[in-house]
């Protein structure tokens, strides 16, 4: 995903969510969410060993 990318994303659900955020704001909301996709991009790729349980599933 690029930069444009992700911007583009950002002022997009901004808009559609009904946000009016001012454009230094909008940067940073724009930068948060290059920091998330940094971070992500680093091991959603790995491979997950077959031995791993899966998660509980809670049920009230």
């Amino acid at each position: 995903m690029t930069q444009e990318t992700i911007d583009q994303y950002v002022r997009s659900a901004l808009a559609l969510s009904g946000y009016a955020l001012r454009e230094s704001t909008t940067a940073e909301v724009v930068q948060q969410f290059s920091r998330i996709h940094d971070i992500a991009a680093s091991f959603v790729d790995e491979p997950l060993p077959v031995e791993l349980e899966s998660a509980s599933v809670f049920r009230p």
